[in-house]
């Protein structure tokens, strides 16, 4: 019963909704029959950790790190199923990646795009997942060619900056033992408007109340947190469990943002794009 616990949490995990725009794929858009999407997208910098990474004079780059282009039920049961890993590449210098010809007939809970180092060293970056398609938010398979992609990477100097922010302290005492959020496991938002603007002012309610304390909102400047997300519409999340945990949350007070499901796991970061309605900006 547990390890059927553990597979529903992480099936549900890397789905988090925040995919590119979508080209008809030559479908009726029906769910029924077998139908055949391509992925394409570029691997980018989070924002915070590109200014970070450019003020400190250290390179920008992504060139050598793997993107794969995941099926997230497939991939929970087992990290190396090849029905799962729809493609796996290391990145070059135009940071692109691209799965062609999946059939639908592989896909169960949705597609992300995981971002990790091979050397595996936890100095260049701290491994996360980008949603790109979610079956439960969008109510149905992909029935287009998923294009303008993101793989969020999140590069170590903007992690250290979140656990400074978040405190090492404030992490342990929902994580004890564990003092930086990629050893607990987090989750980053971020709150945009309609045309994709960090929101300020802003905060997140989760339906399991008791798990409000486990939400951060980082200053702008990562010296601390406050009540409501700063002028960058940011977010933390801190996993508490050795077990993959899942939860549900609203933008407090506003209709138009759809309710989220997302979750998080130990040494791993969920990225997650919180837009108003149903269409990404």
């Amino acid at each position: 019963m547990k390890r059927l616990a553990l597979l529903l949490s992480l099936l549900l995990l890397a789905c988090s909704s925040g995919g590119g725009n979508q080209n008809d794929a030559g479908t009726d858009g029906g769910n029924t029959d077998e139908v055949f999407f391509d992925v394409s997208g570029t691997a980018q910098v989070f924002p915070e950790g590109l200014a970070m990474l450019t003020d400190a004079g250290l390179s920008t780059s992504v060139a050598g790190l793997r993107v794969r282009v995941e099926e997230p039920f497939k991939v929970a049961l087992n990290e190396n199923d090849p029905l799962g890993i729809f493609s796996s590449a290391l990145l070059d210098s135009n940071a692109s990646f691209s799965a062609s010809q999946i059939s639908t007939e592989l896909v169960n809970l949705g597609v992300a795009a995981g971002v990790r180092d091979d050397d595996d060293a936890g100095t260049r970056i701290v491994r996360s997942a980008t949603g790109i398609w979610d079956v439960a938010f969008e109510g149905k398979k992909p029935d287009h060619n998923l294009t303008g992609a993101k793989a969020w990477v999140l590069p170590k100097v903007l992690h250290d900056a979140l656990t400074a922010a978040v405190t090492p302290a404030a992490i342990s005492n929902i994580a004890p033992g564990k003092t930086t959020l990629i050893s607990a496991g987090f989750m980053l938002g971020r709150i945009v408007d309609a045309q994709g603007k960090p929101v300020g002012d802003a905060t997140v309610t989760p339906t399991m109340s008791n798990l409000s304390a486990q939400f951060f909102y980082p200053t702008a400047d990562f010296t601390g947190t406050g009540l409501k997300t700063s002028a960058t519409g940011l977010f933390v999340y801190v996993q508490k469990e050795d077990m993959v945990s899942t939860f549900r949350f609203d933008v407090t007070g506003q209709s138009t943002y759809k309710q989220r499901q997302a979750g998080a796991a130990r040494g791993a970061a969920l990225v997650m794009t919180v837009f108003p309605g149903s269409t990404p900006p």
